[in-house]
């Protein structure tokens, strides 16, 4: 593995449907500037893709519940969704169970996977790196992890780093893919305050992400969650 400073699969809900993203908001800059771009940041080369650093605060068993997706890369597998929600369970063979779900027309959409931990010793990370398949959807393109959780915490204050399990009702998770080409910022708390949810994206383009096609989710008037 080769370390270098650079500038799919997900655990977010799988949608069918196409059309337009009714139910992201797209972000836009407060005054009405070009946003900024993503920080140069380290991250693990493995000879065939980029992969970011994840946090070594991970915990699986304290990440293991529901999450709620509150802001995220525009997908078309979550086209048109809305109140999109992952539920993480451990089975017993040590790889976790995957639920993730969303809204649209009104209707609650399904998708059940796996995710496996990838082992600290493929050079990855020791923690917070895992590989998801879903049940008839091809591979992933890289062969090391797509998911990383990237920051766990309460505060998108850098001093407040490491302080919080994220089991706690109030924290959020940057995750990102590998190559860094999706986004998912989630919360324990489905409707965090929108500062709140500005301030952990601040954090997560510090940490590389763009977010040029980032949008926040609408987790209002949620019928199943």
């Amino acid at each position: 593995m080769i370390t270098a400073g650079l500038l799919v699969a997900s655990l977010a809900a799988a949608a069918s449907a196409s059309g337009p993203y009714r139910s992201l908001h797209k972000r836009q800059s407060s005054d009405n500037s070009t946003q900024a771009a993503p920080a140069v940041t380290g991250a693990t080369y493995d000879g065939q893709c980029f992969y970011p650093k994840p946090t070594d605060d991970f915990v699986l068993d304290e990440y293991l519940g529901r999450w709620y997706q509150v802001a995220g890369t525009l997908a078309p597998f979550t086209a048109g969704c809305k109140c999109i929600v992952a539920d993480y369970a451990l089975n017993d063979n040590g790889t976790v169970n995957v639920q993730n779900g969303c809204e649209l027309n009104g209707t609650q959409i399904p998708i059940e996977g796996t995710a496996t931990p990838v082992s600290p010793y493929a050079g990855y990370g020791h923690v917070g790196v895992l590989r998801v398949q879903f049940p008839g959807q091809p591979g992933p393109d890289c062969p090391g992890p797509n998911y990383i959780v990237q920051d766990i915490g309460l505060s998108s204050d850098d001093d407040c780093h490491g302080k919080v399990a994220a089991d706690d009702d109030n924290a959020f998770a940057i995750v990102q893919a590998s190559n860094f080409t999706t986004l998912f910022l989630l919360s324990r708390n489905q409707n965090p305050s929108n500062a709140s949810i500005e301030a952990w994206l601040e954090r997560a383009r510090k940490q590389g992400s763009n977010l040029d096609n980032v949008a926040i989710t609408d987790q209002t008037n949620c019928q199943f969650t």
